[in-house]
């Protein structure tokens, strides 16, 4: 996946990562290093650690985290299946880690041998002279070419071949375990030759890292900076979500000397250390910081949406863009210009939008992203850098945080959550009745499937399951020539409906024992239907009406009939909608 400029390189000399082109220690050219995109990387962090020397332990004699404690490592998250990381020791992946499903894999790299070949439990399948000479050639080694097979070699995972000297001659995938007997066939696939390997070995750490990156950082910075100026005078908003790239963006306008207000998005499902974080960060910079708080909206709408998905996700309107736009609205009568630590290696959609854009839920707010073509090593650095105290739970291995359970994570990421926050466990037990309610398979709670809608090709052919989708109101046009006749699978509120139906102009419709419609006003009247029917008070519709001819009632949107002018502009992006 393609997301941006993949900014890395390698400083053989420092043995340190590079942003730029020369290394601001000893002025070399650096070196670009080859890495699978959207290139997203971090440097580990104690829980990262944790992860690496659980995956590690049936490949290494002694933790991962010891064989390279003086080593500078930098982790690619890189796509998959579930969450799938590249470590890049010395400028190359010397291995790639992989969460399959509650199980953790490890592919190994041949530079991997040459850093920790002291570390290594007895991986090494021993191989006769032909055999040598023929994977040499590109082929695999078969079980007649067999000498020795070491003590840990397991099926399915990596072995390194080689010869009778102990020379490793290949790195490939054992189809055999140490007691199992083979007499033909097959024995290992091999991935890699072991060439005459080199990686740079000099001792690393943050202080250098940041040293030989100080004019590039210094540079991007100041643009990011002198951007943020430009918001002078306007009424500006720093939206600070507790995260490492919104607490950058948020020390950026602290830098650029501009008059703003911190706000805070509770979405009712942040971790409670990251609301205590938010309020020291308030404090320590003295900030004037508002918490928009979004209450149980998420749980209110739970009976009604079922559990959000990554192709269903309604707890974002809801929990925060609903409450942003009703903050903007009792805030502003223009529009907020509203500084987000947002970044194009994030996501596709996040890639799309530029450094400036206009958010089509959100009426009146213009999103500012100073750190957009950041990626995150830039991101780390600059918090190294600049001594600044992060959220806690980025120690416990998580590359993101946020909701607790938001079905964007991978079920690694989640799997940490539940092991470290109570509130987790309420919510899987919720995901286990609300399966049973529904006659859902087991595995779409333990293999966190609920995370999708409906699922994504791979998953169904691993799980022989479609997913689970909710029942929602259904409507059927029938065509009476200039005017359309609705009718519902389910009975309609047709006293609310009267009023919703205020939006378009009159004698457009009827409302009696039937539905009627005027064909050019079909789509919208449609949208209203289900607005009427399923609104969830989000009261995103509110803030495109300058007229204050909508108005919150009993958890639904209501029209002010007399103030009502019929233009239709409330009519746009909605979760009752968006979500049927």
């Amino acid at each position: 996946m393609f997301l941006g400029k993949i900014n890395l390189n390698w400083c053989d000399n420092c043995n340190v990562p590079i942003l730029g082109k020369k290394c601001d220690i000893c002025n070399s050219e650096s070196r670009k290093v080859n890495v699978t995109p959207p290139g997203d990387f971090k440097f580990p962090l104690k829980g990262d650690m944790e992860i690496l020397d659980e995956s590690f332990k049936d490949i290494l004699k002694i933790n991962f985290s010891e064989v390279f404690s003086e080593k500078v490592i930098v982790l690619n998250r890189i796509p998959g299946p579930d969450r799938s990381e590249e470590i890049i020791v010395g400028g190359y992946v010397i291995a790639t880690v992989m969460h399959d499903f509650n199980n953790l894999r490890v592919a190994l790299r041949p530079h991997f041998y040459v850093v920790a070949k002291e570390h290594l439990k007895d991986i090494f399948i021993q191989a006769d002279p032909v055999a040598i000479e023929s994977i040499k050639k590109g082929n695999n080694l078969m079980a007649p070419g067999i000498i020795k097979i070491g003590d840990y070699v397991k099926k399915d995972r990596d072995v390194f071949i080689v010869n009778d000297n102990k020379i490793p001659i290949a790195l490939g995938i054992s189809r055999i375990s140490k007691n199992e007997k083979i007499e033909k066939g097959m024995a290992v696939k091999v991935k890699f030759l072991m060439d005459d390997i080199k990686i740079p070995d000099k001792k690393g750490d943050i202080k250098k890292i940041i040293e030989a990156n100080r004019n590039y950082m210094k540079y991007r910075e100041e643009k990011s900076v002198e951007m943020i100026k430009k918001l002078d005078g306007k009424n500006t908003l720093v939206s600070f979500s507790g995260g490492k790239d919104s607490l950058v963006a948020l020390h950026l306008a602290i830098r650029s000397g501009i008059k703003f207000k911190t706000v805070f998005l509770n979405t009712g499902l942040e971790f409670k250390e990251t609301i205590e974080y938010v309020k020291k960060t308030a404090e320590k910079f003295q900030l004037d910081l508002d918490i928009i708080d979004a209450g149980k909206a998420f749980f209110l709408n739970l009976d009604h949406f079922g559990p959000p998905g990554r192709d269903y996700r309604w707890c974002c309107k809801v929990c925060k863009l609903g409450p942003t736009t009703r903050y903007i609205k009792e805030h502003s009568n223009g529009p907020i210009y509203m500084i987000i630590g947002q970044r194009a290696y994030e996501s596709k959609t996040r890639s799309n939008s530029g450094e400036i854009w206009e958010n089509r839920w959100v009426p009146n707010q213009i999103g500012i992203s100073p750190i957009q073509n950041w990626n995150s090593l830039m991101v780390w650095i600059y918090i190294f850098e600049h001594g600044l105290e992060y959220n806690p739970w980025y120690d416990n291995g998580l590359w993101r945080t946020g909701c607790f359970m938001c079905p964007s994570q991978d079920l690694g990421d989640l799997n940490i959550v539940k092991n470290n926050y109570k509130e987790y466990q309420k919510w899987e037990e919720f995901l286990k009745s609300y399966a049973k309610k529904n006659n859902i398979p087991d595995e779409w709670v333990s293999y966190g499937l609920w995370r999708w809608n409906l699922l994504p090709k791979f998953l169904k052919s691993r799980f022989g399951f479609d997913g689970f989708k909710r029942t929602s109101l259904e409507i059927e046009k029938i065509d009476y020539g200039t005017r359309f006749e609705i009718k519902a699978n389910n009975v309609i509120d047709l006293v609310r409906l009267k009023n919703m139906m205020n939006i378009l102009p009159k004698n457009s419709y009827e409302i009696n024992n039937k539905i009627i419609i005027d064909k050019r006003f079909i789509d919208i009247g449609i949208q209203i239907i289900y607005e009427s029917e399923e609104c969830v008070g989000c009261g995103i519709c509110t803030g495109r009406c300058d007229k204050d001819a909508l108005y919150l009632k009993n958890g639904k949107v209501w029209i002010n009939e007399e103030r009502c002018i019929h233009c239709t502009k409330c009519i746009g992006p909605c979760p009752a909608y968006a979500f049927r």
